[in-house]
């Protein structure tokens, strides 16, 4: 068996839009296929056809030999091939073995009606040992990190096809697995990957190149539908990958570091006073007219908490806000809105969007303000700003009717910001305002973020991406432990790297 999978001529079309055409791809046995591309080139579709959430129009596709149509996700499932979406699939109030063998409870029952716990507690522990992890499977889910929960779903894809059905060899698609993940844990998820390779197949989508490079055997380019020739990553640069994706050679100055403004001189536009709540302990510093300052840490470090307490989404216990010209006070969400406060949250499907509501819509969500008037809204105004917002941000298929799920990641994204474009704004918490984005929508992004600086909006930048962190910020806090343990200036001309953040990030440095 030369291919473990192999998809031949694949084509999809959603009404009159042409969304993958004529795609061929291999998957050997035991390898790593890396698939890069911009939000919307067609990726999830692709994924959606091998795991029979949709049909392809034209196309054949074969599974170890055999011709394979996948009817539904549980058939795929049954054939053994599985995917870890980018957005976790566990059930978090569960303990990790009924996790471990969701869908497949019925493999455990006696006579016909009492699970077999015990059954299923010896399966899990199965698969978490073969994995090589460390976890109880009686306990509950929740109870562990984002990092193990996302090593507890690649275990189940790779290792429940054969624990469960007797199936070697599956194939697993990886969507995103490492956007919410810090440089530690990310480091920890590429080495179980690589044990498990031994076990699996992979196909691994990323938006950050380095990483796609570093672990995949081959890689394809998805651009418009279509898919480039297998590249080797090993001798193919980021740079050529780039300009695969979007059809330009990437900007030297991708951070747009050019335009970061000078912000020593400018007026104060907002204190921070001992802020005080979950996760975070007297957070105080001041933000000037069009600057950004960057909050980095470890994923416990506190520091996306701090953001929602920052925006008023969770009030802290203590402390205070005090824009230009108001009153000090605890931050609550309503009246900082009206003050000028905006706030993009990391889990964008859970906290930032409705996704079956429309475009326009989304958008307004925090301005009835604006869009009502004597109890009656105004739905011309509202499309309006909609096509506005479309045009100006580069909303690839957005249309203002149109239900925001029918919108890749990235463009999802782009709604989350634009709301807040079209009101007075001061102050914009960011929290990794980038995470799920492709590098081409990145750069549209921070060409945004450095528009609003210019405007003098002040920037609270949380992201556990510290080249962007480094890129963007003017200063940098690091927290650790819920506090700031260090601040890092960086300007224009001397960017701190990589290495001057980490040892203040880890716990040894505190």
């Amino acid at each position: 068996m030369t291919d473990l999978l192999r998809i031949e001529g694949v084509s999809k079309s959603f009404g009159p839009i042409p969304v993958l055409h004529d795609v061929t791809m291999a998957v050997p046995p035991r390898s790593i296929i890396g698939l890069v591309g911009e939000n919307g080139a067609g990726k999830s579709t692709l994924f959606n056809i091998v795991t029979g959430l949709e049909r392809a129009d034209a196309g054949t596709m074969r599974l170890k030999g055999s011709d394979y149509r996948p009817q539904s996700f549980a058939d795929a499932f049954a054939r053994g091939v599985t995917r870890v979406f980018q957005e976790q699939a566990l059930v978090a109030n569960i303990p990790v073995y009924e996790n471990l063998v969701l869908s497949q409870e019925h493999r455990f029952t006696r006579l016909g009606q009492f699970l077999d716990k015990r059954a299923m507690i010896a399966v899990a522990e199965k698969i978490v040992e073969d994995a090589g992890l460390d976890v109880d499977v009686r306990r509950v889910t929740s109870g562990y990190d984002f990092s193990k929960r996302q090593a507890i779903e690649i275990a189940r894809a790779c290792l429940a096809p054969r624990h469960l059905l007797g199936l070697e060899d599956p194939v697993v698609l990886l969507d995103e697995p490492t956007s919410a993940l810090d440089r530690e844990d990310e480091t920890a998820f590429f080495d179980l990957l690589l044990r498990l390779k031994a076990q699996a197949s992979f196909v691994f989508v990323s938006h950050r190149l380095s990483e796609v490079r570093a672990v995949s055997d081959a890689m394809h380019v998805m651009r418009d539908g279509r898919l480039s020739e297998k590249l080797d990553p090993k001798t193919t640069g980021e740079t050529d990958i780039y300009a695969l994706m979007v059809g330009r050679e990437r900007s030297d100055d991708y951070y747009h570091v050019a335009r970061q403004q000078q912000a020593v001189a400018k007026p104060m536009l907002c204190s921070v006073k001992g802020l005080k709540g979950r996760g975070f302990n007297g957070i105080s510093f001041d933000v000037r007219e069009g600057e950004i300052i960057g909050l980095g840490g470890l994923l416990d470090s506190g520091k996306s908490a701090f953001g929602k307490a920052l925006a008023g989404v969770e009030p802290p216990a203590e402390g205070t806000i005090a824009l230009a010209g108001a009153a000090a006070r605890l931050p609550r969400i309503a009246q900082l809105i009206r003050q000028g406060v905006g706030y993009v949250p990391a889990e964008r499907l859970v906290e930032g969007i409705i996704p079956n509501l429309s475009l326009a819509i989304n958008l307004s969500l925090p301005s009835a303000d604006r869009f009502s008037h004597l109890g009656v809204w105004r739905l011309r105004r509202e499309r309006r700003a909609a096509e506005r917002a479309v045009r100006e941000m580069g909303i690839r298929s957005g249309s203002p009717g149109g239900p925001l799920r029918n919108l890749s990641g990235g463009n999802q994204q782009k709604v989350v910001l634009a709301r807040w474009l079209q009101r007075n704004l001061k102050l914009l918490v960011l929290d990794n305002p980038t995470r799920g984005v492709d590098a081409g929508a990145k750069e549209e992004i921070y060409a945004h973020i450095r528009g609003l600086t210019e405007q003098g909006v002040g920037i609270v930048l949380i992201t556990d991406e510290l080249i962007e962190l480094i890129g963007l910020s003017n200063r940098i806090l690091i927290m650790q432990r819920g506090r700031v343990v260090a601040e890092i200036a960086a300007p224009v001309e001397a960017k701190p790297t990589e290495h001057d953040l980490i040892p203040h990030m880890l716990p040894s440095a505190a």
